[in-house]
C-alpha cells in the first residue's frame, strides 16, 4: 500500500477546527451582544457566557499551535513570508478571481513543510500573528476592564478598544467566508476539507 503523505498533522488539525468551530460562534455570539435587538438568536446572558467561552478556547489553542510550530522548527518554512512571496502574490490572485474559472491547475502544490503558497502565507501571517493576537488582547481587555483599566485608557478608552475589536470582527467574518470558498478550490470540491480531517489529499 502506498504511504500517504500527511499535509497536516492531528495537533494542526485538532486546532484549526477548535478555531473554525470558536470563530463562527464568536461572530455570531459577538453580533448578538453587538446588536441585540437587531439579533435575536440567543439572550444576552448566554451570548457573553458563550463568547468568553470560546474566546479562551481559541486563546488555549493558538499558543498550542504557536508552540508546536516553534518547537518542531517549521514556523518560518510554512508561516514566514520572504521577499519573493511579495512578488508572487499576483500570479495566486489571478488564478483564484480568473484562471480558475476557466479550468486551469492550480499554479501550486502543496507539501508537508511548504504548505502555503505565496499568497495563502501573508494573509495566515498577518491573521493568525498579528490580526488574531490584538483581537485576543482587546477581548481581554474588554472581558476585565477593570483589571485592564490603565492599559484601556493608555490606548484611547474602552470605545477605542471596543471599536477595534468590533472592525476585527468584520474583518475575520470576511475572512471565514472567503476561507470556505477558497477551499472548495481543490482538484476537488471537498479535497481540502479532506485534508484538514484525515490529514492528507488524493
Amino acid at each position: 500500500m502506498e504511504k500517504r503523505e500527511i499535509l497536516h498533522p492531528l495537533v494542526v488539525r485538532i486546532c484549526h477546527w477548535v478555531h473554525a468551530v470558536c470563530i463562527v460562534l464568536l461572530i455570531f455570539t459577538g453580533f448578538q451582544m453587538r446588536f441585540t435587538e437587531a439579533l435575536k438568536m440567543f439572550s444576552f446572558e448566554v451570548s457573553v457566557k458563550a463568547h468568553n467561552l470560546c474566546g479562551f478556547l481559541v486563546l488555549f489553542s493558538f499558543f498550542i499551535l504557536g508552540a508546536y510550530y516553534v518547537l518542531t522548527g517549521k514556523f518560518k518554512k510554512v508561516y514566514l513570508p520572504r521577499s519573493e512571496d511579495l512578488k508572487k502574490v499576483p500570479i495566486y490572485a489571478n488564478y483564484y478571481f480568473i484562471r480558475y474559472f476557466f479550468g486551469e491547475p492550480h499554479p501550486f502544490t502543496p507539501k508537508p513543510d511548504d504548505k502555503f503558497n505565496s499568497l495563502q502565507k501573508i494573509t495566515y501571517f498577518m491573521l493568525m500573528f498579528l490580526l488574531l493576537p490584538l483581537q485576543i488582547l482587546t477581548g481581554l481587555f474588554l472581558w476585565d476592564p477593570l483589571t485592564f483599566k490603565e492599559v484601556i485608557n493608555f490606548f484611547g478608552g474602552i470605545k477605542v478598544i471596543a471599536a477595534v475589536h468590533l472592525l476585527l470582527a468584520y474583518t475575520f467574518t470576511a475572512f471565514v467566508i472567503a476561507h470556505i470558498y477558497l477551499a472548495t478550490l481543490g482538484h476537488t470540491f471537498f479535497s481540502h476539507f479532506k485534508a484538514m480531517i484525515l490529514g492528507y489529499e488524493d
